[in-house]
């Protein structure tokens, strides 16, 4: 089982998206994936279920010693979905509170992938979402405050190493990158030097598809237009982070 946690400490550069893409992509390909909603904004959740989340299918059943009711969406995606009433747990910061995804995900072993969106912060919930992973990837749009964001989730990682096993950082996604802006080009040259062996070859483009996408509640393929090159991006996305982990299961 390979459980995937998709952070970065700052908001607005596409976790949502990728978790919901991906998940989409592996689904297809025949896999068993759960996404799991740990931002208490629900916006994962709101994608696959606009209609509404059964109350005995939110994830903050873990923050009372429960198991979740995943739900199987239309896509066939199994979901443990939030909305804000995950947040009244944020308050209670008892260690064992940072182990409580973990521990129920280490209890389900039916599932082939495990995709875990976080909240733009590192608080409660995105702390639970790094000790239950065994990789993270970290998406930035191509701006310095994501710069900063990602040398502090690095440093997050380090802290936790400290406390308990602390997953791999995977690799890190470019998005919304626009190539003809000099600042951005610029940015992209910084990470090419800092995080060469890290960067992902693919980068997700700012499309307003996505957006729409997101929004219906169905991947970007499904939708009207010319898609095919978002499409592409996330399909080729899929497999480099299925080889980097292939990669790293026979190097140790």
């Amino acid at each position: 089982m390979i459980k995937i946690s998709v952070a970065n400490q700052k908001g607005g550069v596409g976790k949502t998206t990728i978790v919901f893409h991906l998940a989409h992509v592996w689904a297809g390909q025949g896999r068993k994936v759960l996404c799991v909603d740990m931002d208490p904004q629900g916006n994962l959740s709101s994608s696959f279920c606009p209609e509404g989340i059964p109350e005995k299918s939110l994830v903050s059943a873990v923050f009372r010693k429960k198991k979740p009711d995943v739900m199987r969406t239309e896509s066939g995606i199994y979901l443990a979905a939030s909305d804000i009433s995950l947040s009244v747990h944020e308050k209670d910061l008892s260690l064992k509170n940072y182990f409580c995804l973990k521990s129920w995900l280490d209890s389900t072993g039916e599932f082939d992938v495990i995709l875990i969106d976080t909240p733009p912060s590192l608080g409660l919930f995105t702390v639970n979402a790094l000790t239950a992973a065994n990789f993270v990837i970290a998406p930035v749009d191509v701006s310095i405050y994501a710069i900063r964001a990602l040398t502090d989730l690095q440093n997050s990682l380090k802290e936790l190493s400290g406390v308990t096993k602390s997953p791999k950082l995977l690799g890190v996604i470019l998005s919304s990158f626009t190539k003809f802006h000099r600042s951005s080009r610029a940015i992209q040259e910084h990470l090419d030097e800092e995080y060469k062996k890290l960067l992902f070859s693919t980068v997700i483009p700012n499309s307003t598809k996505v957006k729409e996408a997101l929004i219906m509640g169905v991947p970007v393929w499904k939708i009207k237009g010319d898609v095919s090159r978002v499409e592409k991006c996330f399909r080729t996305l899929s497999r480099e982070v299925m080889n980097r982990i292939e990669k790293r299961k026979r190097s140790r």
